[in-house]
């Protein structure tokens, strides 16, 4: 008679799933990452496309004159001279890195973003295994790691440095777990941590490298004291040290990127203006985009805020919502309610934490207290990022909870209990779409004035007129707020779907109506539909280009007829450049014109603070509301606008549908010398004076004192007779002595002036120039840039990385002999 079967087992679906061996089902997982991103990025993996956003195009823009020098010179230029009127190399692109795995990976020829999502998803899941999950529960929570909207955000944005030092997060703490619990592993454990130290700084983005320490210090701080309680604190202190090490190596490869960065940082925005004595950001600058409380929703409800198109929240605009997913909120509820597991508050801990710190200005109880006194926190913008290691660290509750169902199920413990934190979430959920419902009056801050404004300037009526108010009812009514409504509302029913059919499937599964394998296999391929189809919304389309495409073919076909005017106009007959100050194109805020021609404008978050501090206080200053001045101690010879506009000392040169320019007739020379100069207390009486109307060709302006007499002389002479990137050089002659301007920015790391060979100071001039004292006589100046940082950081990157790849083989063959 043959063996009844055990019904129980069939239903849990273990008959299937636990006949593969552990290896299998981690082959079987990774398998599944490696196909999971076909449904969202597969016409950049099989459809001949890239992603190239807006600041893909904008480095590429600003990086025109270093390629430039490169090419002809065949060395590395360290001075930007086509954006800002010229700034550090390093503030745009890094000098070429030694070779590591990063490089490899782009030698391999792989379509971005299809090898870094992989190695994002293979590292959560193999981080969420350490951290003692199921092979569904790391799935699951991989998924919400590797699919938040976020991601896709800033890939079609193009923020690829932002995305490559979050892929490898994972890693890290990959690294720091083999150390901690698998002694077995532990030196592959530290080359993985390292070498994911190492990538992770290559990819060169700060701002996301100090978010994550709030998580990594939580997980240490926490072993540290139960390393301590417990009498493990040696053994501890052997683990830290040898991470230490690791850190340390990755340090000296990156020593030369970060180095360089240390330098600037004092001179930069992030350092703070000396006209305010701050030592970072603006506050409003900083506070910038920062999440509204009732905007935490979109965690939840992608749409509850108009998604990017619609958006009516308290920011500007936005490019889209931080959703996690609805099952990874059902999940998260759980898992904060019942999971027992050891590390769940170094996780929901950090989370909440970075979730209060993206409220930014509308949490000025926290967020002013860390911005005062914190260290750092006063360098870094766009509160909103929090966000992105709030949804990281809640992804790991979520599966959590994901493992405490299974085992629920497994155990057959006592359905009432194992539902009550399912109550909770149906609760939370509830009250979420009450608020949709009952209490979102969708209208943007100050949206009414703004609409009543454009309005009353269309009709030549005052604001306050009854008219305007109608009409603005009228529009918010019937046109905006229907739009924003109906996505907001329609995202929640799609939410209470979800939480729904996810509530369904964990009921089946208790109560063995279905086997743990399918329950648990659709509740993951539910969570990936949901995020890929939100994520689909935002994955800008706009950035698909054809796969052989290059930065420069996009904008070559952005060249307009006034740009190719400009550049044929643009050169001095001794063979430097003008600046162009492109108004139409949003001067301070786009790099494209600067592929064209020098620019007095830009890209950056990082910009020169004494130049910005020019730019908001002087360039639009004195009687005809545009300072000359300024533009012409700058050799802005040309300023692009929409129409010609009448100006004192301009004249119109070129006129087209798109465009016109006009020249500045009283622009300076590259080098020139003034009557005299006035001598001022401090730099911000200097500013001021640029402020007024003055003749930047008869007086310069200083902070300090000078060491000989300026006197006027007629017959001098200066000829530029070499000007590039790394190197500028002067013939000069005087009867008198005098004061020579340069008109390049005032930056003095690296750059050194040299008179017939002895070196001399450059005096900060006019605030953001060099000026010189010269005697009288014929001379030579030269001014050469050459960085501490770059050769001996160079060779501090070569001795790490060989340490790197030496660690490696420690690693190899310490594991080949245990094995």
């Amino acid at each position: 008679m043959a063996p009844k079967k055990n019904k129980n087992k069939a239903k849990t679906g273990d008959t299937v799933w636990s006949r593969l061996t552990n290896k299998q089902k981690h082959l079987a997982a990774l398998l599944f990452l490696l196909a999971a991103p076909l449904f969202l990025y597969h016409a950049t993996i099989l459809g001949g496309y890239q992603y190239m956003g807006n600041d893909d195009i904008q480095w590429r823009a600003a990086a025109e004159s270093l390629k430039e020098y490169e090419e002809e010179f065949n060395e590395v230029a360290h001075w930007v001279s086509n954006m800002f009127s010229g700034m550090p190399a390093t503030t745009i692109s890094h000098t070429p890195q030694v070779v590591n795995l990063d490089t490899a990976i782009k030698a391999l020829g792989f379509i971005y973003p299809a090898a870094e999502i992989w190695i994002l998803l293979a590292g959560a899941y193999v981080m969420l295994i350490l951290l003692g999950m199921s092979p569904f529960s790391a799935l699951f929570g991989s998924l919400i790691i590797g699919f938040t909207t976020y991601i896709p955000i800033i890939i079609g944005a193009g923020h690829n440095a932002k995305f490559l030092a979050y892929i490898y997060i994972p890693w890290i703490y990959t690294g720091y777990l083999l150390v901690r619990d698998k002694p077995r592993l532990n030196r592959i454990g530290i080359f993985v941590f390292t070498l994911a130290v190492t990538l992770h700084l290559r990819a060169y983005h700060p701002q996301v490298t100090y978010f994550f320490l709030l998580p990594l210090l939580t997980l240490f701080i926490t072993d540290l004291i139960r390393a301590l309680k417990s009498g493990k604190g040696k053994q501890f202190g052997i683990q830290t040290a040898a991470l230490t090490a690791g850190a340390l190596i990755a340090g000296l490869i990156v020593a030369q990127m970060y180095w360089s960065t240390l330098e600037y940082s004092s001179f930069s925005m992030r350092g703070g203006s000396e006209l305010s004595g701050a030592d970072g950001l603006a506050r409003e600058y900083a506070f910038a985009w920062s999440q509204g409380w009732s905007e935490l929703l979109t965690l939840l409800i992608p749409g509850a805020f108009g998604g990017s198109e619609l958006y009516w929240g308290p920011k500007s605009f936005t490019s889209g919502p931080h959703y996690a997913g609805a099952l990874a909120f059902l999940f998260f509820v759980i898992g904060a309610v019942k999971s027992k597991h050891s590390l769940k508050w170094v996780f929901i801990g950090p989370g909440i934490a970075a979730t209060l710190f993206s409220l930014g200005e509308h949490f000025g109880l926290l967020n002013n207290l860390m911005f005062d006194y914190f260290p750092l926190f006063n360098k870094f913008r766009v509160p909103e990022m929090w966000l992105m290691i709030a949804v990281f660290c809640f992804a790991v509750p979520a599966a959590m909870g994901f493992d405490w169902i299974i085992e629920q199920v497994k155990n057959e413990s006592k359905k009432s209990e194992s539902l009550k934190p399912v109550y909770y979430a149906i609760g939370i959920a509830a009250i979420a779409g009450l608020f949709v419902f009952q209490f979102m009056d969708f209208e943007k801050p100050g949206e009414r004035l703004q609409i009543a404004q454009q309005i009353a300037s269309q009709n030549n009526v005052d604001p306050d007129d009854p008219r305007v108010s109608q009409s603005v009812n009228r529009i918010l009514e019937s046109q905006l707020k229907p739009e924003r409504r109906e996505l907001a509302r329609a995202d929640t029913l799609r939410f209470f779907l979800l939480i729904g059919i996810g509530t369904g499937l964990i009921v089946a599964m208790l109560f063995r109506k279905i086997p743990v394998f399918a329950g648990a296999s659709l509740l993951i391929i539910i969570l990936l539909y949901d995020l890929t189809q939100v994520d689909k919304r935002y994955l800008s389309e706009n950035s698909l280009v054809d796969s052989s495409f290059e930065r420069e073919d996009i904008l070559e076909r952005r060249e307009r007829d006034l740009d190719d005017y400009i550049q044929k106009n643009i050169t001095d007959q001794e063979g430097w450049p003008y600046r162009v100050l492109p108004i139409l194109d949003n001067a301070f805020n786009n790099a494209v014109p600067s592929y064209f021609y020098p620019s007095a404008g830009g890209y950056s978050g990082a910009k020169l603070s004494h130049y910005q501090d020019v730019i908001d206080e002087a360039f639009f200053s004195g009687s005809a509301g545009l300072n000359n001045g300024v533009l012409s101690m700058l050799n802005i010879r040309y300023l692009t606008l929409q129409q010609p506009i009448p100006l004192p000392g301009y004249e119109t040169v070129f006129e087209a549908e798109n465009g016109t320019v006009i020249e500045n007739q009283r622009v300076l020379p590259k080098a020139f010398f003034v009557d005299s100069v006035a001598v001022h207390e401090n730099q911000a009486e200097v500013l001021e004076s640029l402020k007024t109307d003055f003749d930047p060709s008869e007086t310069a302006f200083i902070a300090g004192e000078l060491s000989s007499q300026v006197l006027s002389d007629t017959t001098a002479s200066v000829e530029i007779t070499e000007y590039n990137a790394n190197q500028i050089r002067a013939e000069i002659t005087r009867s008198e002595p005098g004061f020579l301007v340069l008109g390049e920015i005032w930056y003095p790391p690296g750059w050194k002036a040299t008179l017939n060979g002895e070196e001399i100071p450059v005096v900060r001039t006019n605030y953001i120039l060099r000026g010189f004292e010269i005697p009288s006589g014929s001379h030579v100046l030269e001014m050469r840039l050459e960085p501490v940082w770059y050769s001996a950081g160079r060779w501090m990157s070569i001795v790490g990385s060989l340490m790197l790849a030496g660690l490696g083989v420690f690693a190899v063959v310490g594991f080949v002999r245990k094995e």
